[in-house]
């Protein structure tokens, strides 16, 4: 690992532990001095712009979006940090002494890989990461409210401006803040929606002496209705954030409301646990919020400016927007360039690339100055602009080489040299929701719901895969299913080697499109099927069958968990049994 990763935040604990939350108990960030706080216009409006950080800095927090990609097998690194080996490991991995970990049976998790939801247990602390709040495993003090926090905070100014009346200066500023606000609560709603089983529902007028939990249906149900209730304040309403809301981006109260409608589609798409959960979804609805959202009319990224994690963290970028810290994982790799990436990795490792993707090319990066596990070819013309190929194989040989990768997301480092100012450090503009990702959730409800628009599905596929990717365009062919799994950039698809459907091109994109963009690629892979080149199962097996010895393509893998439970130490508190999801037990709760 790159020791460059330790330390970058140092700096920031005096800073920002203040603000955290080290209970799993439900509390505001701004205690002990609430009252007095809510009682100052100035302070209930940096309140509500407060729980888009929180919001943020969860979400990109790699001690949950670490574990997750990983186990999805989009991103790959077999560190303890976060304890990324322990949910990314597989139990049969195969033969390491041969040419490489070919699998000898369906891999599957059981003896790791499941939410070790126990208080003695030091990997509970991912499980809390979403919930409670995370600390920085490099740093200890440096730590990140959850979306509870979050929550709260956006309730606290809520309630000022709604039962305490109070004015922020003006009528307009005041309507600002209660959107922002509102906007914050549809995210953190959405959050807790997306990754645990249930939850609680909690507005500014919420006795918190009685909680009761929500299931996640019910969460989900509730995120959508703020969400919506932002589109229409934010539509009848004119006005534009103050930049330092976002430490350096400004948004109109149209982009607000287009960012809400994107909001409210991912939290619909992104909602099943696996693929027998996904006919259940309402994709009219889906594509009509996506059409409203910020890939519609003039088109806009939701991205915030990092400050070396001092206030705002994207650590889950830190690590993996990095060659010698992470990698993406060879499934990805083998897409990109199946002639050269081979997919598990072999122990003599993958030579640099020459994809017809323009996202990878020919895997140079930076300007020849990098070394160590950071070590790259100096960039030339057929560099790519997302992926770089790094010569070393960065993680310990013991963990297994199937972790293993030759390449890198450089995506979003702005300085082409992985400098001290730019992502590696925790520095510069990070895209946190992509119009692309708008795009791409857009082009699945295309495809899904009750009168499917082909056409338009196509053209949105198409932005990034001619615009970006430079890749014969779609159009014309098979339209296909999920089951076909993902093209690859030679036009034929991993699992059977035949011609690409509309779908698997549609797949293709979601797979290198996604990447980075917080915990979402978790998200994707566990809507789909089990994909795999074996002739036979379709349905997933169970941890420990023995079913084929095919490759492994898409879709998360036997044992792996589909959401979290609720936190252990919350579990104690209320005195309820302690419960987990994934191993040898259910993947998920039953559908509420």
């Amino acid at each position: 690992m790159n020791s460059r990763r330790i330390g970058h935040g140092l700096a920031a604990v005096a800073l920002f532990a203040s603000a955290a939350c080290h209970s799993l108990d439900i509390q505001n960030p701004n205690v002990p001095d609430n009252k007095r706080i809510l009682s100052d216009p100035d302070a209930v409006e940096a309140v509500a712009a407060g729980s888009l950080r929180t919001w943020f800095n969860a979400y990109e927090t790699n001690r949950g979006a670490g574990p997750m990609n990983t186990a999805a097998r989009t991103m790959s690194a077999s560190w303890n940090n976060d304890h990324m080996r322990f949910y990314s490991s597989v139990d049969n991995p195969g033969n390491p002494a041969t040419t490489g970990y070919t699998p000898t049976a369906t891999w599957y998790r059981q003896a790791e890989g499941y939410w070790a939801n126990d208080p003695t247990r030091p990997e509970r602390v991912e499980i809390e990461s979403f919930w409670v709040g995370s600390e920085d495993e490099c740093c200890v003090g440096n730590s990140w409210p959850g979306f509870f926090a979050g929550l709260s905070s956006a309730n606290d100014a809520l309630g000022a401006i709604r039962n305490t009346k109070i004015v922020i200066r003006n009528a307009g500023d005041t309507k600002r803040a209660e959107t922002v606000a509102e906007l914050g609560r549809g995210m953190a709603l959405m959050g807790i929606a997306l990754n645990y089983d249930k939850g609680y529902i909690i507005d500014e007028n919420t006795d918190l002496a009685s909680l009761k939990y929500s299931d996640r249906k019910a969460m989900r149900n509730a995120a959508i209705d703020v969400l919506k209730q932002v589109v229409t304040d934010a539509g009848a309403n004119s006005f534009v954030t103050d930049a330092k809301w976002t430490n350096g981006r400004s948004y109109s109260s149209a982009q607000i409301k287009q960012l809400a409608a994107t909001l409210a589609a991912m939290t619909m798409a992104y909602y099943p646990r696996d693929a027998t959960e996904m006919a259940a979804v309402p994709w009219d609805s889906v594509a009509s919020f996506a059409a409203q959202g910020i890939s519609s009319g003039t088109r806009f990224d939701f991205e915030i400016v990092a400050d070396g994690c001092a206030a705002w963290c994207p650590d889950h970028l830190v690590w993996f927007d990095e060659v010698g810290s992470g990698r993406i994982n060879t499934r990805v790799a083998h897409l990109l360039d199946p002639a050269t990436q081979a997919d598990p990795w072999p122990l003599t490792g993958n030579p640099r690339p020459k994809s017809a993707d323009a996202r990878l090319g020919d895997g140079t990066f930076g300007d020849g100055t990098l070394s160590g596990g950071s070590a790259t070819v100096a960039k030339d013309a057929g560099a790519g602009t997302d992926f770089a190929w790094g010569p070393a194989a960065i993680f310990r040989p013991d963990r297994g080489a199937y972790h293993q990768s030759n390449i890198s997301l450089i995506k979003f480092d702005r300085t082409g040299t992985e400098a001290g100012t730019g992502i590696a450090y925790g520095y510069g503009p990070v895209i946190a929701i992509s119009s692309t990702q708008n795009d791409l959730i857009w082009a699945e409800a295309l495809l899904r719901k009750s009168s499917p628009d082909v056409a338009k599905a196509t053209q949105l596929v198409n932005l990034t895969r001619v615009g970006r990717g430079k890749l014969p365009a779609a159009g014309g062919e098979a339209v296909g299913a999920d089951t076909d799994g993902p093209c690859m950039s030679t036009g034929v698809t991993y699992r059977t080697g035949g011609a690409c459907s509309l779908w698997a091109k549609l797949l293709y994109e979601k797979e290198i499109e996604i990447l980075g963009l917080g915990p979402s690629p978790f998200y994707e892979q566990r809507r789909l099927p089990f994909i795999t080149s074996c002739t036979a199962p379709v349905a997933l097996p169970t941890p420990g069958s023995i079913t084929c010895n095919g490759k492994h393509i898409a879709g998360l893998l036997p044992g792996t968990p589909r959401e979290m439970p609720v936190p252990a130490k919350e579990l104690q508190v209320k005195g309820e049994a302690l419960y987990t999801f994934g191993g040898a037990g259910a993947a998920k709760s039953p559908v509420p």
